[in-house]
C-alpha cells in the first residue's frame, strides 16, 4: 500500500457515518424534566446511604426497567442545567447513564460500591433496586 492509498483509506474512514450516542447529561436532564425534579432532590441524594441499612431491605420481586424515550439533545433551562450538573457531580460513576428514574439515580452510588463491574446488559435490563438487592445479598451471604 502506497502512502497515497493510505491517506485515501484514512479519509474514507473519517467520512463514514458514526451513530450518535446518548450521553449522561442528556439522560439525566431528561429525567429532571420528566419527573420535575427540584433542588431538594440533592438533599435526598446526600442521605441515601443512611436509608439503605440492612434492616429495611426486602426482596419482593424482580423489577425490569421501563423504557423511556429520551431525546438525543436536551435543551435545558438554567435551573434544569444546574440541577443536572449537580447530580452528575455528586453521583459521578459509570452506572448513571443507565438510570431511568429518580430512584435509580439514588441507587447508582450504593450499587457501584457493591459491584463496579456489572455488565451493560444487566444495567439496561434490570431495575437498579433489583440489582442492588442481589449484590447486597451476595455480599452479606455467610459461607
Amino acid at each position: 500500500m502506497t502512502f497515497l492509498q493510505h491517506i485515501r483509506n484514512e479519509r474514507a474512514q473519517q467520512r463514514k457515518k458514526k451513530p450518535l450516542k446518548r450521553d449522561v447529561f442528556n439522560q439525566i436532564c431528561s429525567l429532571v424534566r420528566e419527573y420535575d425534579l427540584k433542588e431538594n432532590f440533592l438533599s435526598v441524594l446526600d442521605n441515601v446511604e443512611v436509608d439503605l441499612s440492612g434492616d429495611n431491605l426486602k426482596f419482593t420481586r424482580v423489577r425490569l426497567k421501563t423504557s423511556m424515550e429520551n431525546s438525543l439533545f436536551s435543551l435545558a433551562t438554567k435551573d434544569e442545567y444546574s440541577l443536572t450538573m449537580s447530580i452528575i457531580g455528586k453521583v459521578d460513576n459509570a452506572y448513571l447513564k443507565f438510570a431511568n428514574s429518580p430512584a435509580e439515580i439514588l441507587l447508582c452510588g450504593p450499587l457501584y460500591c457493591l459491584n463496579p463491574s456489572l455488565t451493560n446488559q444487566k444495567l439496561m435490563r434490570y431495575h437498579f433496586e433489583t440489582l442492588f438487592l442481589h449484590e447486597y445479598a451476595k455480599a452479606n451471604r455467610e459461607i
